[in-house]
């Protein structure tokens, strides 16, 4: 059991609690990326009759919410899952029936992982390139950075990353994997910033960014989960129930934005987000992680 105790701040908390408040039940929710239990923690204590379905792939950072959480009893259950692949036995089990009143979605890295894990997610440290939210998957970002071939390596930093460098770093990337492997962040990071000249290096993330992003991405299988996971969860919602999902890049936001477009002439359902809602000035002040954020509601009428 990690020692972790970092704070971990919610993002867009007092928008997202706005908008789950407008349901009459309040009671049941589904924290489908529950990281360190941030929001999970929030919804317990704006609802105090509330539970709170938590589900995390990464078992290690879902342990430490569940630790942190404990004395909320039989209020909070965990399960060790990719939201997109959340059974209904296992949200009936826990709610005596598979509706629910709001669900979340916080389709960012969390602050453990990028601070705590070692796994390779952060630019700034020197770690093993691993990259895995779940290390039970077989592929790792050591594997798509030293056995990709030119091609996969190219489709992935252009759709992932949608980095403009892509084919001069896959060059480089090719090169450096004749002599030896890629072993660490700061092996890729370094072949990246010798491979962009420094005056079209981004001003304010760091020029390997992208790169992570996509490699991380392509690990992880995240916007597959993204795609496959909206429509599963949205089943689960009771009559009024609203879910909110909250992105950090346009990747993320593009493939949200479709699916709730697609429900636009169902009348089932209403979108309660004409256009994203963004963190104001202050919420970005206080906690730099929410700047990219950005947030769309949907809800069931029918």
């Amino acid at each position: 059991m990690s020692d972790y105790m970092a704070i971990h701040t919610p993002v867009l908390m007092q928008e997202v609690m706005g908008f789950f408040n407008k349901h009459p039940g309040k009671s049941k929710f589904i924290d489908g990326t529950a990281g360190e239990g941030g929001h999970t923690k929030l919804l317990l204590e704006t609802f105090p009759t509330s539970k709170v379905l938590m589900i995390d792939r990464d078992k290690a950072i879902l342990d430490i919410a569940l630790t942190r959480l404990s004395n909320y009893g039989s209020r909070i259950r965990g399960v060790n899952s990719n939201f997109s692949e959340i059974s209904q036995m296992e949200v009936s089990s826990f709610f005596e029936n598979e509706y629910v009143h709001g669900i979340l979605l916080d389709l960012g890295i969390s602050t453990y992982h990028i601070d705590e894990s070692g796994r390779g997610f952060a630019i700034k440290n020197d770690e093993i390139l691993d990259m895995r939210l779940d290390n039970h998957e077989d592929i790792s970002a050591y594997n798509v950075v030293n056995f990709y071939n030119k091609e996969k390596l190219n489709r992935i930093f252009k759709e992932f990353g949608e980095e403009n460098w892509s084919k001069k770093i896959v060059e480089m990337i090719l090169e450096y994997r004749k002599k030896a492997k890629i072993a660490t962040t700061k092996q890729l990071s370094t072949i990246v910033e010798k491979t962009i000249p420094r005056k079209f290096w981004p001003i304010k993330i760091h020029p390997a960014t992208r790169i992570f992003q996509a490699i991380r991405i392509e690990v992880n299988k995240e916007l597959e989960h993204i795609e496959n996971g909206l429509g599963k969860l949205l089943q689960f919602l009771d009559l009024g129930g609203i879910m909110c999902v909250i992105s950090f890049h346009s990747l993320e936001d593009r493939i949200v934005k479709n699916f709730m477009k697609s429900y636009l002439k169902n009348e089932d359902y209403q979108i309660l987000t004409k256009k994203p809602i963004l963190p104001s000035e202050s919420e970005i002040h206080k906690n730099r992680a929410s700047r990219s954020a950005k947030l769309r509601v949907i809800q069931r009428i029918g």
